[in-house]
């Protein structure tokens, strides 16, 4: 999985001048969230104000990285999507392929930003870029497309999956549908966790299945992990000094010291190659993780359904990565 958030300091001091703007302008709608005005639209709020979408949006980019998920979830079938990590077929992943059936959206890419020109081309009547990095003149930009949908906060590639799942609800003048589908997927965490009731207080870390200069990339406690605590388990609080952003970056010689906290690790390893480098590693040998047998390795689709953390991912994790954690837990 791509690191991608050397993007933050870019962003930062757009969003934070925008964001008492969206704050003023949340407060002056006078509508419910997602409810339709007289005129038939819908006005959603985030980081750079209100967006309003005139009627329920039939060409729809996806400019973020999971956003498809979202939209896809609604049967709302987006014209083009953005490619994240995996390569898998236009950008979407097993757990969201019966949703796309047939359809062969434009595969767009981050790699040297939003491609402005490209999603112009495109003619869409919705941009959802709610995890795309957006600044306020690339947001600027394409709102001169389409309504355009931004981020909530000042995290612009990590948001919240239920405020993601929530504004697009809105975006789509789905948000009743939206709505279920979250408590749909509240509900599974919940059943995971009284399935397995082992799991019940034990701590974990998420850890990537790669290194990043030689630095293992944990997850500290927040949005990202919310899933886990749903499902009973809790995030230790030694990452301290080694955050930044949405992640923490633990240089070799404190792997120990800090992971070692933990009562088991989740390993997201992609394939053979990342499990086998991990295996091999000497530094991950001396772990009480590893001593103990106490790690899970994930393969691709399990990995890439926790790093996307959507209403259509999440069902996948809490289907498959709660009895592997029982098992080295018991």
């Amino acid at each position: 999985m791509p690191h991608i958030w050397s993007r933050r300091a870019f962003l930062g001091r757009s969003l934070v001048l925008s964001a008492g703007a969206a704050a003023f302008a949340a407060g002056c709608s006078p509508d419910k969230p997602g409810a339709v005005a007289d005129d038939g639209s819908v006005t959603v709020t985030h980081v750079f104000g209100e967006t309003k979408i005139p009627g329920p949006p039939t060409r729809v980019v996806s400019a973020g990285f999971t956003e498809q998920d979202d939209l896809l979830a609604l049967g709302v079938v987006p014209i083009a999507v953005t490619e994240w990590f995996g390569g898998q077929p236009f950008a979407t992943w097993p757990w969201a392929q019966p949703k796309l059936g047939p359809a062969q959206p434009v595969v767009l890419s981050l790699a040297d930003g939003i491609q402005v020109d490209q999603i112009a081309s495109l003619k869409p009547d919705l941009i959802v870029a709610v995890n795309a990095g957006l600044d306020a003149d690339t947001y600027t930009r394409l709102s001169a497309i389409a309504p355009t949908i931004a981020q909530s906060g000042a995290d612009a590639f990590f948001e919240p999956w239920k405020t993601q799942a929530e504004v697009i609800g809105q975006a789509t003048f789905k948000v009743d549908d939206m709505r279920a589908l979250v408590t749909g997927v509240d509900d599974g965490l919940a059943k995971a966790k009284t399935d397995n009731p082992s799991l019940a207080d034990k701590s974990v870390y998420v850890v990537g299945g790669t290194l990043s200069r030689d630095r293992a990339v944990v997850t500290p406690a927040g949005p990202r992990t919310e899933y886990l605590t749903q499902m009973g388990l809790k995030i230790p609080d030694g990452l301290g000094e080694y955050v930044d952003g949405s992640s923490a970056y633990l240089p070799r010689d404190r792997w120990a010291a800090v992971l070692d906290q933990a009562d088991a690790l989740i390993w997201t390893t992609e394939n053979d190659a990342e499990t086998a480098a991990l295996l091999a590693d000497p530094t991950f040998a001396e772990l009480k993780a590893t001593r103990t047998n106490r790690n899970v390795l994930t393969d691709r689709e399990l990995a890439g359904a926790i790093a996307f953390g959507t209403v259509l991912s999440y069902p996948v994790v809490a289907d498959r990565l709660p009895p592997m954690l029982a098992k080295v837990l018991a």
